[in-house]
Formats: C-alpha cells, structure tokens, sequence
C-alpha cells in the first residue's frame, strides 16, 4: 500500500453495495497501516461507556440504524447519548476489536491537537506558518495563518482536482515512493513551489489567504508540522497526549506519520469504534466546558467560512476548523467526515452523537436525515 495515496487500491476493489466503486476497501478501511506508522499506548484508567437498553422512543432510530447497516455499505455504526451506547451494530468482516480507519475524520482530530496547543500557549490563531516553520520563510504558504489553514484557506492549489479517487492528495507518484522510502517527508513536499505558491486562476490572479474555503491536504499537514516543529513533539505523540489519552481511548491506535516524525495530519488515524465514540464523547464534553480549550471547540464547531464548492462537502453549507457545519438536514449539527463515507455526528443542543463507517459514501444522505431525527429525541 503506498504511503497516503490509496488511488490504485481504491480503483481495484467492489463494494459490499450492489453498483458502487469501494471508495475504502475492506483491506484498507481495516488495516493496520505501514510499520512506521506510530502506535499509541492506552489510557488508564480508559473512558468508561455505559450500555443501555434503547428506551421506546429510542427502539424505532435503532431499527432504522440496523436497516442501514444490512442494506448499505455501513461496516459499523455506534450511537451515543453522552457516555451512553444505546446501540452498535457491526457487519463482517468489521467487529468490536477491528481498527477503522477514519481517512479524513482525523482532520478534526488535528483540529481538537491544534486547540490543545493553542491553548498550551504553543502558538496562536494569528501566528502566521513561517514564524515555526522557517523552510516556508517567503513563500505565500509560509505567511499563511494558522486560523486561516484551519479554515482550509490557504489559497494555494489543490493539487489532482480531477482525481475521481482521492481528490485533495498533494504528491506525486513520485514523492509518494520517497514518502514511503522515507527520502522525503511531508515537510519537503510542502516546500516545493507546486503547493507553496499561491493558487493561479485561469484568468491570471492569485488566490488571497483566508478570502476562499478550499479543500485540500496542504492546510491540515501543515497544521501537522507546525505541531511537530512548535511543541518539539511528534504530531502523533502530541495528538496521543493531549487527545487520545485524554479521551480514554482503550485500545493502542494507530497513528500515520512519515519517516521523520511528520503526522499525517490530514487523515490516518486508526481506532475501534468504540474509541472513537470516546473522541467524541470527549470533544462534546469539551465544548460544554468553559476553559480555553471549551472555547477552541465551540469556535471549531461552528461556521467559521462558507461552503461554496460544488465538489467537496455536499450537504454542508459551512466549514469550522476542519469540521463540517451546517449540514442542510440539521443546521444545528457538526461532524467529522471521512473519504469513502465515515462519520461523526455531533449537535450543539444535546449529547446525541453518531458514528459511522463505510467502504462508500453513497449512503450519507440517508445518515443525514437519520442524524435530524436522532439529535432531536429528547434525553
């Protein structure tokens, strides 16, 4: 498996649904991940979820979670009422014990390691990328700042627009084998004029930091890298102590990172399901806090840019800080959206939350309307 790219993979295998390209193959979506890749310790003691018996108002949304999962791609799907698991429900060859990769999910877990550096007094909103990372010095992505790569706003270029596969990935076929060879990192790539240098339209002018939202890798891996480089730890030992640590995760993860330490911030985190109903649980604790980092997450969760592409995010009006908001059947609602259909529903109003994983997307707009009626059950 090549290191972040997953074109060819993703090209050569069906999905479990009748028609549909398996955006996240089962090899894939339940892998182990490469044997450079990071493995977390487990927290002690971990974050206790309590199972109940769905209650009457609750047992239809468990049936109708239940005939999502036997006719659609869903390998998995957990709901929670705060640290409550009301129902879960698994199709093979995913169990309780498989790792599920959450692809781009693990942006918003770089968005909560960011907030916790922030408000480590690591750096700030305003800090622009070059002040950490001196190999940017000069470029149009190094005087970009961390709010606005939060807002995906950089204005540098995505690269492979066209791609039907993996849309936002940056490397070359190239840079991916020195990835994997480990004679490139993250950082290197970054440098290079392709992704530094402003986004050129085809009328000649440059795209302006934090004017446009545009989805793509380059944003969250430097995020990644501002980590490694502002706090002297790894990306993925920073997101193990500050995250998924604290988040009582009960299982060693998996965390995806180049050959010199540089996470791969925009999605490669590998956990149980129920641990990452735990990240979800302690994000929604969080935002009902009142610190700083209470404070990073209720901005997070909330329309900080418009969505205005026609290509990323569909159903979703607004973007946070790599978190999906404003989703058209609950305007109310945040998630973490990963390639090839997994999610995380959260709401602002109460503690209901969902967790789903897939090996393709084309079922979301069922779990859309499921999550509206789901948030609005009383607790």
């Amino acid at each position: 498996m090549r290191f972040f790219v997953f074109n060819l993979l993703l090209s050569l295998s069906l999905a479990t649904n009748a028609g549909a390209v398996a955006q996240a193959p089962d090899d894939i979506l339940l892998g182990h991940g490469q044997n450079w890749h990071y493995r977390t310790t487990v927290a002690v003691p971990h974050q206790t979820l309590k199972k109940k018996e769905p209650t009457p108002a609750e047992s239809p949304s468990v049936s109708r979670a239940q005939e999502i999962l036997n006719r659609s791609s869903v390998k998995a799907i957990l709901l929670m009422n705060g640290n409550e698991i009301v129902w879960s429900g698994y199709k093979a060859p995913a169990n309780s014990n498989s790792l599920f990769q959450g692809f781009s999910m693990a942006k918003t877990v770089t968005s909560m390691a960011v907030g916790k550096a922030i408000c480590s007094d690591k750096f700030s909103l305003q800090d622009q990328a070059e002040k950490h990372v001196a190999e940017l010095k000069g470029t149009h992505l190094g005087s970009v700042t961390v709010q606005q790569l939060l807002k995906m706003s950089s204005g540098t270029a995505s690269i492979n627009p066209e791609s039907t596969v993996y849309s936002n990935t940056i490397y070359s076929p190239e840079q991916s084998r020195g990835l994997q060879l480990g004679k490139l990192s993250v950082l290197d790539v970054l440098k290079t004029s392709k992704v530094s240098d402003a986004y050129h339209g085809p009328l000649g002018g440059k795209r302006k930091a934090g004017e446009e939202f545009n989805y793509h890798s380059t944003d969250p891996l430097l995020l990644g890298v501002i980590i490694n480089l502002a706090t002297g730890m790894n990306y993925a030992q920073w997101v193990e102590k500050q995250v998924l640590i604290p988040a009582g995760i009960s299982h060693a993860a998996i965390i995806g990172q180049d050959h010199f330490g540089f996470g791969a911030a925009d999605g490669n985190v590998r956990m149980t399901l129920e641990d990452w109903g735990r990240f979800a649980y302690w994000v929604k604790t969080n935002e009902n806090g009142s610190d700083c980092f209470a404070g990073y997450v209720k901005d997070a969760s909330r329309t900080q840019i418009r969505n205005s592409s026609i290509k990323q995010g569909k159903g979703f009006n607004g973007y946070g800080y790599l978190v999906w908001t404003d989703n058209i059947p609950q305007s109310d609602s945040y998630w973490a959206n990963g390639y090839g259909g997994q999610r995380i529903g959260w709401n602002h109003r109460n503690n209901r939350m969902l967790i789903a994983f897939s090996n393709a997307a084309d079922y979301t707009d069922d779990l859309y309307r499921f999550y509206a009626d789901w948030s609005q059950l009383p607790d």
